[in-house]
């Protein structure tokens, strides 16, 4: 999977999200033909989903796909990353090797620019993936997502300039797009739970290339004033401990990485000598009162400093580049997509549908066999648990209807909410016994409130991130169950959405008898 597969796949969720389930089930299986073992979470869900979104593209080829659209935006951003790179990178060694016959080239700046600086900003990047998150990725992160969020309506009005292109009504086709758009990102937003390994590798393979292109920028800077100019190179300081000999085993110990593969980029202690330099005097020490000592010494750091540049700032970053964008189609391709959104599209299309009828009234048909007990003994696996919230009327209907939907017995049932309902006082987690889904039966007509929220909070606790909680809703205002409205599931879903949870879903009760 591609990140525009990625996108595109929570485009087509949006879209199906308040759609009939009836008319969804029997449009993906007229689309794919899947085997039963392809609902099991790894590869073969990956690709089921993959020729999902292919089979989808397919039948609606005009469609705009926003995956492709972020693709491109993210490419373009990149692009833009390695121009200012390269543009940096040459203006910075420009500036730092500049030599205009007057006092050489600072041996010190040019190491402590181009050098320690990255050197620093590397160590910084790599503690940034050692030490947790909490403590250091928000405030990378952060003004990260604070910029995507502010550029994002951009996108989606640039997408609507392109629906306004593509024909009919411009206003309306522009308006839809941009409404879709904006919903698509506080969409991902309230999943970003599901790609959070993800997207420090996405992030660091933009800022790799920014830090490849200038290092590139820098060596052919550097390449060109040593080609097609003369430059002298001078070093010195006012520490009188710094002396020729400290000053050369610090550029040796540099050295190190290359001096085996590349003698001449180890300065020698002749050339530390001959290149010290007396600002107070503008001359040479070596020279005494000279403008030069040693015009075939004065120039031969230019091979340190390039090794220097290349092993210290652009092996390292080339090197992260390289393990970010591996790692980024890694985690693409063993995206587990087992949330609740993704695993109602596999259980359309992998579940039995059975529907039959008879050709012609049959007479003296026989009694229908009683169905099976749907309340299963606790400690079974492959089970339910039932929380009734508030009034929802508890009934053998209700829990055939909750087995029947979840594919689980039930095995058991508790209310919640009510007034008998001590909130602080439950331990749900030794309530709901390992059973999974939990599944929590509401009337759909009462919008979740604070203390319905407080439950679910508690639920996502007690069950941990990655266990499935499923929010039925029933329309019982006469006590008897009976399918919900769509404007009220509507409803539930929105306000839920708050609690950006993607194992979280929010369904219809249906077939209530």
């Amino acid at each position: 999977m591609t990140l525009a597969d990625l996108v595109d796949l929570e485009a087509q969720l949006l879209r199906d999200r308040d759609a009939d389930p009836a008319a969804l089930e029997a449009r993906d299986r007229a689309l794919v033909r899947p085997a039963p073992a392809d609902a099991a979470p790894g590869p073969r869900r990956a690709a089921l989903v993959a020729r999902w979104l292919a089979a989808l593209r397919a039948a609606e080829p005009g469609r705009p796909s926003p995956g492709g659209a972020v693709a491109r935006a993210v490419s373009a951003v990149r692009a833009a990353l390695v121009l200012l790179g390269l543009a940096l990178g040459w203006g910075a060694a420009s500036a730092v090797l500049r030599y205009d016959g007057g006092h050489p080239v600072n041996v010190w700046d040019a190491l402590l620019l181009l050098v320690a600086l990255q050197i620093l900003l590397f160590a910084a990047l790599v503690a940034s993936f050692l030490v947790p998150l909490a403590a250091t990725g928000a405030a990378i992160l952060g003004p990260l997502r604070g910029a995507v969020a502010a550029l994002y309506p951009a996108l989606a009005a640039r997408a609507a300039s392109v629906a306004r292109r593509s024909g009919g009504p411009r206003d309306t086709a522009a308006a839809a797009r941009r409404t879709e758009w904006l919903a698509l990102w506080h969409h991902l937003r309230s999943r970003r739970s599901l790609y959070h390994r993800l997207e420090p590798w996405l992030v660091l393979g933009l800022t790799q290339a920014f830090g490849v292109a200038f290092n590139v920028g820098a060596l052919l800077a550097a390449l060109r004033l040593v080609v097609f100019s003369d430059v002298a190179f001078g070093w010195s300081s006012t520490l009188a401990v710094l002396d020729p000999a400290r000053f050369h085993a610090l550029v040796h110990a540099l050295a190190l990485p290359w001096r085996a593969l590349w003698p001449d980029a180890d300065p020698s202690l002749a050339l530390v000598e001959a290149t010290r330099y007396s600002r107070l005097e503008s001359a040479y020490f070596l020279a005494g009162a000279g403008r030069a000592a040693r015009p075939d010494l004065v120039g031969g750091w230019w091979p340190f400093l390039l090794a220097a540049i290349g092993t210290y700032g652009l092996l390292p970053r080339a090197a992260t580049l390289a393990v970010a964008s591996l790692r980024a189609r890694r985690l693409l391709a063993r995206l587990p997509l087992d949330d609740a959104e993704v695993s109602r599209v596999v259980r359309r299309l992998v579940e039995p549908h059975v529907a039959t009828r008879a050709e012609a009234p049959e007479a003296d048909a026989p009694a229908p066999a009683p169905l099976p007990d749907v309340v299963a003994r606790p400690g079974e696996g492959g089970r339910c648990a039932v929380v009734l919230w508030r009034d929802v009327p508890s009934g053998e209907a209700l829990a055939r209807a909750v087995a029947a939907q979840t594919h689980r017995p039930v095995a058991l049932v508790r209310a919640a909410g009510g007034r008998a309902y001590d909130e602080a006082g439950v331990d749900w987690r030794a309530a709901v016994d390992g059973a999974e889904p939990v599944v929590l039966v509401a009337e759909a007509f009462e919008a979740p409130d604070r203390a319905a929220l407080r439950l679910l909070t508690d639920l996502r606790r007690a069950l941990g991130p990655r266990r499935h909680l499923v929010v039925l809703l029933v329309d019982a205002v006469r006590g008897l169950p009976r399918p919900p409205r769509a404007a009220d599931v509507r409803t539930w879903r929105d306000v839920l959405a708050r609690l950006a949870d993607p194992f979280l879903a929010v369904e219809p009760l249906r077939g209530i008898a």
